[in-house]
């Protein structure tokens, strides 16, 4: 591994164990320094996409504690200096996000909590971007880049490395969505972090490079196997994406199928139901048919009794119409006076013959 002062440090490719104490500038620091420097980053933070995304204090609770105590000290300063605005505007970024220049997130220093983006600090180039730079190297924080990268300025680090290749340590520590632990993280970073006095010097060795410089680089003739390291962390970290896209998925598709039997089940206990009244319906008409045909037909055999009654009685009627008839001539040929009765008529009849 390069020198801590060394120009050299451009992409990491030691295979340093973790927890390797030889960091070049990381020294114990106590837990109130560090939450006093994170209590002060999210507080003059002018959050980005990124970090309203997590929440600023995920965000900032994921830099590496040197690299905090660091920033926390420039930004003091540049805010005394002029800079009323300083601040940070993205720091940590998982590489499921998809955000930053590396076409594989994993190359860069985001993921690892060792980069920042700020914001406040004027523009590329300006008197403000150049002030920041000089204020941010002498409190050993360094942007690689320069006060005059139109795209980079604004980017700073705990050290000159400008990307993170597959061998490194720092790759085993995290996953698409984020660091598997914090500490192991922090410890695998440590030998990362510049001393003062280089990062101070850093100022002048800052040039802009293009993110696909640094690519084409790192793509170079390589041993096998870095290539298949690389491979694996890259296949690693697509399923890693891919199961984290996908389990949402599954999730929505299972509340579909649920959704659509509980439908289903529904749209059966309707139509059962529904069956079940027009079976109702149906006994309930017939019952009301079959009354009203045992009304129709007890009214008919009580007419037909009453026809006959009144027939019965209209021949009754005719034949006492008769009787008197034959009564009234047989009186009339026989004593010339009025007419006698059936029952005089028989009566005198019977006398005569006596």
């Amino acid at each position: 591994m390069p020198a801590c002062s060394s120009n050299e440090l451009e992409a990491y490719q030691a295979n340093l164990p973790l927890g390797n104490e030889s960091a070049c500038g990381a020294i114990p620091r106590t837990p109130a320094e560090i939450a006093q420097a994170r209590a002060y980053l999210v507080e003059t933070a002018s959050p980005g996409y990124t970090m309203t995304l997590q929440g600023a204090e995920l965000a900032i609770g994921r830099l590496h504690p040197e690299f905090a105590i660091r920033l926390e000290h420039a930004i003091r300063e540049a805010r005394s200096e002029g800079l009323a605005f300083a601040g940070v505007f993205s720091a940590y970024r998982p590489p499921a996000f998809g955000v930053g220049g590396f076409s594989d997130k994993f190359n860069s220093l985001h993921t690892y909590g060792l980069a920042v983006d700020m914001r406040g600090i004027g523009s590329p180039g300006s008197p403000e971007a150049q002030l920041w730079h000089r204020i941010a190297a002498k409190n050993g924080v360094v942007c690689p880049y320069g006060p005059r990268d139109r795209a980079e300025w604004n980017h700073c680090q705990p050290t000159s490395v400008k990307m993170i290749l597959a061998e490194n340590p720092l790759r085993e520590t995290v996953t698409a969505a984020g660091p598997f632990d914090l500490e192991t993280m922090f410890e695998a970073g440590n030998p990362m972090i510049e001393d003062v006095a280089s990062a101070a010097e850093s100022l002048s060795r800052a040039v802009p490079t293009p993110v696909r410089a640094l690519e084409a680089v790192a793509k170079g003739p390589e041993p096998t196997m870095r290539v298949a390291a690389r491979q694996r962390t890259k296949r690693n970290a697509r399923v890693a994406v891919e199961r984290v896209a996908a389990k949402p998925l599954r999730h929505a598709k299972l509340e579909r199928v649920a959704a659509k039997s509980a439908q289903h089940a529904k749209t059966q206990r309707v139509a059962a139901k529904s069956g079940q009244q027009a079976k109702v319906e149906r006994v309930a008409a017939k019952s009301a048919q079959h009354a009203k045909t045992q009304r129709v037909a007890a009214k008919s055999e009580q007419q037909a009794k009453t026809q006959r009654i009144a027939a019965k009685s209209s021949e009754h009627a005719k034949t006492d119409r008769a009787a008197a008839k034959q009564g009234a001539k047989l009186g009339q040929r026989r004593g010339g006076g009025r007419p006698l009765g059936a029952e005089e008529a028989h009566q005198k009849s019977k006398s005569k013959r006596a």
